[in-house]
């Protein structure tokens, strides 16, 4: 029997699902990966994709060492799978679930191609550890809001924990295949030759980054997570996106930290709940599809967002005055990557102070972040808009200047990524207006932070008014 896995979100060999499935049937194996255009940004490379393309690069590698050929083909995967399948002859194609619309209706045409002719798709929950229906009500229905379906989770890890596998298994064989030109994409793919944005890609960069954020950052998890001065947080979100390391081993590899350092547990603990997060967000995602375009709270459809070119381009270039919001905006662009505590604050400042639309943000984040998971970032986008999970009420609205002061009151975040307010005094770094002498080169706000409270609570009155 043969059978072939196509690789998507879930570039590694260790504890996977999915391999491991097709190892428990299958003799012979081989390996897919298809650069789907609709998803692929080329020639305006997304520093996401650099990312992917490093991730492949080194799942080629380890393929090879086990003698088995990543084939990399451009193209459909509804006509690029089954023609693979066909031509080596396999059995079963494997690959793991996916929860947004688009990846769902690709799996279903690619699944109704493979067994019109004889084949068997083998679908396998590996992205999130629980699936979406997995962890429900009481009743039987999805979560909506975060604190319960946070006690359901840990219900049904301490009922059934799914521990990662203890040893790399995968089929006996590789199948021989004689690859063709047009199957090896990656090399064809030229990236641009700018300095990598965000950390490198792999399994193996997985593996190492996430032994030496319990190793020495995870204790003052708690703390450090939300000062975007410190380099506090595990930093593991690009890994998990791509699947080159598995929530799994993320959980179990924490767990036995805090079982062998107990002081360190609530560090543990705060990290682990970002990681339910992560799996709350899926769920929601896998349930309500259509919160990638509207509301996740149908009130909020009559919400009347402003246009605002003038300010959404400050916003997008980290000018608009407010040097928390600047910052975190120029972090994105030069990095790839924005403190979480910071992405809120922009988020609020987008949504709230000049009230436009949330999808706005979503999509230039998805453009930037190289950990841009759609079901990630339209939760938290969402939530920063008060239009989604969040059971807090609208009038939830961050003053940046006090964010800033809050969470880096030296400065020093601001500093790097703001340069003009370099020799400010501290006491003005968050509010440089207030400075006798103002820096020339850096904008006043563009909006007064009062005014735009008392704008957007209007707002958002009127909208529920109906």
């Amino acid at each position: 029997m043969r059978g072939l896995h196509w690789f998507r979100n879930d570039l590694r060999l260790r504890d996977h699902g999915a391999l491991e499935a097709l190892a428990d049937r299958m003799e012979e194996w081989g390996a897919l990966f298809v650069l789907d255009p609709a998803l692929l940004a080329a020639p305006l490379w997304r520093n996401r994709d650099r990312f992917l393309i490093e991730s492949l690069a080194s799942l080629r590698e380890a393929l090879a060492e086990r003698g088995v050929s990543l084939l990399t083909v451009s193209g459909n995967p509804e006509t690029v799978v089954p023609r693979i399948a066909k031509r080596l002859r396999a059995d079963v194609v494997s690959y793991t679930e996916a929860d947004t619309p688009y990846a769902r209706r690709r799996d279903a045409a690619v699944r109704e191609a493979l067994e019109s002719d004889g084949r068997e798709a083998l679908a396998v929950r590996d992205h999130t550890i629980f699936g979406p229906d997995e962890v429900l009500t009481k009743k039987g229905s999805p979560h909506s809001i975060y604190s319960p379906y946070r006690r359901a989770w840990w219900a049904a890890w301490e009922a059934a924990p799914r521990w990662p596998s203890p040893r790399l298994r995968l089929p006996k064989r590789p199948i021989p295949v004689e690859r063709r030109a047009s199957e090896d994409a990656i090399t064809k793919l030229r990236l641009p030759s700018s300095p990598r944005i965000g950390p490198p890609g792999g399994e193996a960069a997985a593996r190492r980054r996430l032994a030496r954020f319990l190793e020495s950052r995870v204790g003052r998890y708690a703390t450090d997570r939300d000062v975007p001065a410190v380099d506090g947080t595990a930093r593991l979100s690009p890994y998990l996106r791509f699947g080159a390391i598995s929530a799994r081993r993320c959980v179990a590899d924490a767990l036995a930290h805090a079982e062998a350092n107990p002081e360190e547990r609530p560090g543990v603990e705060k990290w682990l709940d970002e990681l339910v997060w992560r799996e709350f967000y899926a769920a929601v995602l896998a349930h309500r599809p259509e919160v990638t375009t509207r509301n996740f709270r149908p009130e909020y459809d009559r919400l009347a967002w402003r246009s605002d070119p003038e300010g959404f381009e400050a916003w997008c270039t980290g000018r608009t005055g407010y040097p928390i919001v600047d910052a975190g905006m120029r972090q994105l662009v030069q990095t790839g990557w924005m403190h979480n505590r910071v992405r809120m604050i922009v988020a609020s400042f987008l949504t709230k102070d000049l009230l436009i639309d949330w999808r706005r943000g979503a999509r230039f984040f998805m453009d930037h972040l190289v950990d841009g998971d759609p079901a990630s970032n339209n939760g938290g986008w969402q939530w920063a808009a008060s239009t989604g999970t969040d059971p807090q009420p609208y009038f939830r609205i961050f003053n940046p200047s006090k964010q800033g002061e809050r969470w880096d009151p030296e400065g020093v975040y601001v500093r790097r990524f703001v340069p003009e307010l370099a020799e400010l005094e501290t006491r003005y770094v968050h509010s440089p207006w207030l400075a006798s002498t103002p820096p020339a080169d850096y904008p006043a706000p563009i909006v007064a932070h009062d005014e735009a409270r008392k704008r957007a609570l209007d707002v958002y009155r009127a909208a529920r008014a109906g």
